[in-house]
């Protein structure tokens, strides 16, 4: 990795109305608003020394949402599978159908390995009870029974998938399953993933179930455990969500999309939130990436353009300049 692949384009402020991306896309836009221009903002320059040299990953972005500033993007538009980072956009669907209210009877074609839980043909769970074991454990039967109770059927509800998430304003995603499990078709961008984890953890219910370490379920015996290493170990790590295959749909390694994450870390006040696609190892990569963006400390100017945390975390916009890299439009609640 060298510092060409440090941006030097940035993000406006998540607090701001300028929405440039829209604009340069109307056809795209989620608000049909005209942005005021706003000069682009400049990186701090860059180290003698590369201090991400060892970065595994082929896709990453690390974004400070109070500023607006991209501090890392490396193919930040390419697109790649997501693995299980899938199951933040079929949580967001669920609680936005449901409010994580219900029961769901679970049915043989909902049993899928690997499973954490695991679910049993006949018996009944609670809607709440199998989100927080699709986001904790990462449970695929979870997945499944949920994508059928919403929708009715598998595909109808991974068609609601793909609508919303070009609702969210993503342009090269596509899903196949609600699980992220390896299938011919499925894929994202590092831009596009974290709409969609925006998205999720603008919900608080979902926040607050993606930064628990385990969680006992409630309907039946059983206790889900977070596959996030770095949740309690890592300072200031929150709400994050996992993805992990080797093999890919061809049954060998060479589509696999390996290491995924998606994560928000606060320290002292301020957020980074952090997309790793397509990585060797996601728990070297993390803190890496985190570490470098959080040595780079905003100006007051910066942190008073950016409008502040709490902002940063409102449904707004963030997006590049116009015409130039990729962006972040606004996330739309339901």
């Amino acid at each position: 990795m060298n510092r060409a692949s440090l941006s030097r384009r940035s993000f406006l402020g998540l607090g701001s109305l300028a929405f440039l991306d829209a604009w340069a896309h109307p056809a795209q836009a989620l608000t049909p608003r005209t942005p005021a221009a706003s000069a682009p903002k400049r990186l701090h320059e860059a180290p003698s020394k590369d201090p991400l040299k060892g970065l595994k990953a082929t896709a990453a972005l690390l974004v400070d949402p109070q500023t607006g500033e991209i501090l890392f993007q490396k193919n930040a538009d390419m697109e790649l599978p997501p693995a299980s980072t899938t199951k933040m956009l079929t949580a967001l669907l669920v609680l936005e159908k449901t409010g994580l209210k219900g029961d769901v009877r679970i049915e043989k074609g909902d049993l899928l390995q690997p499973t954490h839980v695991p679910l049993k043909a006949g018996e009944t769970v609670s809607v709440k009870d199998l989100v927080h074991a699709l986001l904790i454990s990462s449970a695929n039967d979870a997945a499944l029974a949920l994508a059928r109770h919403v929708a009715g059927s598998v595909p109808a509800f991974v068609d609601m998938m793909n609508e919303r998430a070009k609702e969210l304003g993503c342009t090269r995603t596509h899903f196949v399953n609600p699980n992220g499990w390896p299938a011919p078709g499925v894929h994202t961008t590092a831009v596009d993933l974290l709409k969609i984890f925006r998205a999720a953890v603008e919900q608080p219910a979902l926040r607050d179930i993606m930064r628990m370490k385990s969680y006992a379920l409630e309907s039946k015996k059983a206790v889900v455990h977070n596959h996030n290493r770095l949740l309690g170990v890592y300072p200031g790590m929150e709400a994050a969500k996992t993805g992990w295959y080797r093999n890919g749909p061809s049954g060998g390694s060479k589509d696999g999309a390996l290491h995924t994450f998606a994560a928000s870390v606060i320290r002292n006040g301020r957020e980074l939130q952090l997309i790793i696609l397509h990585s060797a190892n996601k728990w070297t990569d993390a803190p890496l990436l985190l570490n470098y963006g959080f040595s780079r400390k905003p100006t007051p100017a910066q942190m008073l353009a950016g409008g502040g945390l709490d902002a940063a975390r409102r449904p707004g916009v963030a997006a590049a300049e116009a015409g130039q890299g990729p962006t972040i439009e606004a996330v739309k609640p339901r």
